[in-house]
């Protein structure tokens, strides 16, 4: 029996029993853990407020035979522009479960819980499309779990791109103009050369240049029409809290007054 303090995000909150809840914590120290915090739905509870669903903190852990046990939390940041924000929050809920699914326990991986913050301050605090910010995310996310597209060449054949190029969805990136390597990377979408530099950046830049960047409507629509499935396809699994954040921005958009 010990006790250990941990720094990390509260990624995921399941309720059990009259008061608790089961915690996933991303955290700098051990990767994904995973804890019990005893009352925290009780209105007394000092945990409610450090130990909430998108709160980074400090927190303090008890860990018997069986499993970690929540004793106390300190906040550090809460991302509060985003809890009032039905969009954002929707999207915020899809990176959890991206991150999620990429930290691993006792894993310690610092480039994703930083691309993770940062997205989410981003998404919080900057006027910043959340459509182009999932993209951003879901990228490089891709990227550091080792599955970046490859963007320079062919990924069939290995030939530099002509000027028309395709992007795989179920493949390993762009592919050249060739009717044989469309063929076996099928399905495939046409590239804009904005929108493969688009995806150059996101993948190579350094962490403070990730959303230093625009990119016009049309290569917002392609890169919406590829990393998604993209990311489904590596990924083998359906995300969908993104299809519940489109149909919220969807929504937003349609509500606003027209000019």
């Amino acid at each position: 029996m010990s006790y250990e303090t941990l720094t990390g995000l509260v990624a995921r909150e399941v309720n059990t029993g009259e008061a608790d809840r089961y915690l996933t914590l991303l955290t700098v120290e051990s990767g994904k853990v995973e804890c019990y915090a005893k009352g925290i739905r009780n209105q007394k509870s000092k945990l409610s407020a450090s130990a909430g669903i998108l709160t980074y903190g400090e927190y303090k852990l008890f860990q018997n035979r069986e499993r970690r046990i929540l004793t106390s939390g300190q906040t550090l940041e809460n991302f509060s522009g985003i809890r009032t924000d039905v969009v954002k929050y929707a999207y915020a809920v899809h990176f959890l479960e991206i991150a999620r699914d990429v930290i691993q326990e006792a894993q310690v991986f610092p480039e994703a819980l930083r691309t993770l913050l940062n997205t989410l301050y981003v998404l919080a605090y900057r006027e910043f499309e959340p459509e182009l910010a999932a993209r951003i995310f879901e990228v490089r996310m891709l990227a550091a779990a080792g599955f970046a597209p490859v963007l320079e060449r062919c990924s069939v054949c290995g030939a530099e791109l002509s000027a028309r190029a395709y992007f795989a969805l179920y493949g390993d990136g762009t592919v050249c103009g060739r009717e044989s390597c469309r063929g076996r990377a099928s399905p495939v979408r046409t590239v804009s050369a904005g929108t493969l530099r688009a995806l150059r950046h996101i993948v190579e830049c350094e962490p403070g240049e990730l959303f230093s960047f625009a990119v016009s409507d049309p290569v917002k629509a392609e890169l919406a029409g590829i990393v998604p499935a993209y990311l489904r396809h590596h990924f083998g699994k359906e995300y969908k809290k993104l299809g519940e954040a489109e149909r919220y921005l969807a929504f937003e958009r349609e509500m606003r007054p027209r000019v």
